[in-house]
């Protein structure tokens, strides 16, 4: 009974936190439209510990790597409000972390799709980012290893997803490619904003598709743990058959 209890209890927490988690990303895109420091301040570092407490409370099984690449990309997100260049590299290795451990949480948790549909799903990644490359290896400076270090994670981890998506295109795996086409997107955003066209609309663009793409990445990562509960029980129950 008690957890029967528990259980409704965190459900009727778990629309209230996700309003939340939309509301805050809201406030953010408006202060980014009209570069409000105070509220970009105030707003983004709040938004990766309502997901992170969304995840908690709709999932069983709690995986500590996705907890931890949150965590990784939460302190990405407050270093990088900063101008402060040393604030920007640490920032960026914070972010690359996060990259590191989604790419592992992935790994362990779809099939490997097979070279073919890996070089295929590779392409549309490999021209984003060559494309992108092009337009900033100039003004990047020193930065740029860092970009082409980022860069090769990102093909691989999108090719990963693509490929996936090829042999089966299931909810979890759309809600994965989706996420990941986001994230690709926001660096030839952000890029075109830092260095050819600084309209206002840039930033809370990029913002916008950043709240989306980590709710999809934690859609992702619960129904993927729901299934596995569910083979899980399923073969226990064979078991005892």
């Amino acid at each position: 009974m008690k957890n029967k209890y528990l259980r409704f209890k965190t459900s009727k927490l778990l629309k209230p936190f996700v309003a939340f988690y939309f509301f805050i990303g809201f406030v953010e895109i408006i202060a980014e439209l009209f570069k409000d420091y105070f509220f970009i301040s105030a707003s983004k570092p709040l938004l990766i510990p309502i997901l992170i407490a969304i995840y908690w409370l709709s999932s069983k099984s709690r995986n500590p790597i996705f907890i931890i690449a949150l965590l990784a990309v939460w302190m990405a997100n407050i270093l990088l409000i900063s101008n402060s260049m040393t604030c920007f590299m640490v920032g960026t290795f914070f972010f690359l972390i996060y990259r590191i451990l989604i790419i592992y949480l992935v790994l362990k948790t779809i099939k490997f799709p097979g070279y073919i549909p890996m070089v295929i799903g590779a392409l549309p990644f490999l021209f984003m980012y060559l494309f992108v490359a092009n337009l900033s290896h100039n003004e990047l400076g020193y930065r740029f290893y860092m970009f082409i270090i980022q860069g090769m994670f990102m093909i691989f981890f999108g090719s990963l997803c693509l490929g996936n998506y090829i042999i089966k295109s299931n909810t979890s795996n759309t809600y994965l490619l989706i996420s990941t086409m986001l994230f690709t997107v926001i660096q030839f955003v952000l890029v075109i904003k830092m260095f050819y066209a600084d309209y206002n609309i840039f930033q809370p663009l990029a913002m916008l598709m950043y709240v989306f793409g980590q709710y999809l990445l934690y859609l992702f990562v619960l129904i993927e743990e729901k299934k596995r509960k569910r083979y899980q029980i399923i073969n226990k129950l064979g078991l005892k058959a």
